[in-house]
């Protein structure tokens, strides 16, 4: 994916080539020049997003992030609790701390979407059943109720033990992008431009 979107900023390159060359020939009588810059400017942004989204993607999946393993049983005590959102459905931010069995617990935040009638059902201090994934500490399911069956009195893990999910590495993406379009617009002026 990474390539392919670096590939297309290639393309993108070459549309702005196509829109600079259109734009320097508008005021001309030469035939094409109008059609050249309208049809590059009308395609560099949808080509861009999708170049662009191919590239992220990519990105993800290098770092490993697009992986969902087997799913584990804990228990998780709501620390604070913060719901947003209209209509009958609401997100729910979670401030959690997570105890799985014969691991140390550790602080993580986590979503869940719950209807308004079970808001209260998620308020700090209460134990609930979570699912969370041993190998990505960070990616934690929440249920969308928060039943009494828990139960189970946890101590709140400290603010050191919290993990986060890992951050896409783009610095070096950004700089083969920029190269990308500076190729396309030299390939373009190269074999087009005049």
């Amino acid at each position: 994916m990474f390539w392919v979107g670096l590939l297309l900023f290639v393309v993108v390159g070459g549309e702005l080539g196509a829109v600079i060359q259109g734009a320097t020939r508008l005021g001309d009588d030469e035939p094409g020049s109008i059609a050249q810059f309208v049809i590059g400017v009308n395609l560099v942004p949808w080509t861009a997003l999708l170049a662009a989204a191919l590239t992220y993607d990519g990105r993800r999946r290098r770092a490993g992030l697009h992986l969902k393993g087997p799913l584990a049983p804990a228990f998780a005590r709501i620390e604070e609790s913060r719901a947003t959102g209209d209509g009958p459905d609401h997100t729910v931010e979670l401030d959690l701390t997570v105890a799985p069995k014969g691991r140390p617990a550790y602080r993580v935040e986590g979503r869940a979407r719950v209807n308004v009638m079970h808001l209260p059902e998620f308020t700090a201090g209460r134990t609930l059943d979570v699912s969370y994934d041993p190998e990505r500490p960070w990616q934690v399911e929440v249920p969308e109720r928060c039943p009494d069956g828990a139960g189970v009195p946890l101590d709140t893990a400290p603010e050191s033990s919290r993990v986060h999910k890992p951050k896409v590495p783009l610095r070096g993406a950004l700089y083969a992008v920029l190269g990308a379009v500076l190729l396309g617009v030299t390939v373009f002026f190269l074999k087009w431009g005049s």
